[in-house]
């Protein structure tokens, strides 16, 4: 038992587990204290660097500039445009007769929840690659922000992206995204009450984060990749987002576990002591077939190391 580490989602302190996790993916090499909550089983850094702002480097794959600025055919806008519509819930024969052959392009999108007009915020989206590849398949009405970015972003085709933090927004939205930026925050809960403040009636807000409690964290601990000490403040878990989903008045209409195709590849060459950007060279096409695979089966029940949260207001 180790009362010094108070869980800052729960306030458990009881028989909470420590263990030293060094930063990897950078290369720095520095070492830092997390612990797992026991009744939560959130994990999380027990003294956040005062210094956070060296472990993002313009390196860091969140700033790469996107490479696909170039404006599309109208055939091309086209055919994005009607897969998109399709996929999020609007019927067109287009899109029903490309989805026999493409995969929904934003499968964290659900269905009935935006259209094209929609007035949607992404929340830590680096360069914002994400809603490039949203406004070139339709959607209008999009503005990011990234504290970590070395400036603003105007991008020709009018993609806005704002370096400052969701403290600094005054402006409301119908959805608000955050995707693998929550776990880097500091204070989770009083982002979240910020969320809502920021939510105009009916609207949503979608959290895509790393998710401890799964087989990737049981099995690898400190070689987990999602884990990026000292980036990842919190790695949390359903329970640790239902406690604060009820503080803030909200509800969690949907849980989709998401975890990506090469993340047990990325652990494994973490625990051989190799970089992930490695692991072309280290497995067979078969190995990472296999691999991928048991992430889709662990996806399926509920036990991948990625999931994608739909929160509302609970009176809405």
């Amino acid at each position: 038992m180790n009362k010094e580490l108070k869980c800052r989602i729960c306030g458990n302190e009881d028989q909470n587990q420590s263990i030293i996790a060094a930063e990897k993916l950078m290369g720095f090499g520095d070492e830092f204290l997390y612990f797992e909550c026991s009744r939560c089983r959130c994990v999380q850094i027990d003294q956040i660097p005062g210094d956070l702002a060296k472990y993002y480097p313009q390196e860091y794959y969140s700033y790469q500039e996107p490479s696909f600025e170039r404006k599309l055919n109208p055939v091309l806008y086209f055919l994005k445009r009607s897969l998109a519509k399709y996929y999020t819930g609007h019927f067109n024969l287009t899109g029903w007769f490309l989805s026999f052959f493409l995969e929904h392009p934003f499968p964290w999108l659900k269905s009935n929840i935006v259209d094209f007009n929609t007035k949607i915020l992404d929340v830590g989206c680096g360069s914002g690659r994400k809603m490039l590849s949203m406004q070139r398949s339709g959607f209008k009405n999009l503005a990011g922000i990234d504290p970590f970015n070395s400036a603003d972003i105007v991008y020709k085709s009018g993609l806005t992206i704002l370096k400052k933090d969701i403290f600094q927004v005054r402006e409301k939205y119908q959805f608000i995204m955050l995707h693998h930026s929550f776990e880097h925050m500091e204070t989770p809960g009083k982002v979240l009450n910020k969320l809502v403040e920021l939510l105009q009636p009916g609207g949503h807000i979608l959290i895509r984060i790393p998710v401890a409690n799964s087989y990737a964290w049981r099995k690898y601990k400190t070689n987990w990749f999602a884990l990026d000490a000292p980036r990842h403040l919190f790695l949390h878990t359903a329970e640790s987002i239902r406690l604060l989903a009820e503080q803030a008045d909200l509800k969690i209409d949907s849980v989709d576990y998401d975890s990506p195709s090469a993340q047990l590849l990325f652990c494994e060459t973490y625990l051989r002591g190799l970089h992930p950007y490695q692991e072309n060279h280290l497995f067979s096409k078969k190995e990472k077939r296999r691999f991928s695979n048991e992430i889709k089966r662990l996806n399926g029940i509920n036990d991948g190391d990625c999931a994608c949260f739909i929160l509302s207001r609970k009176n809405d």
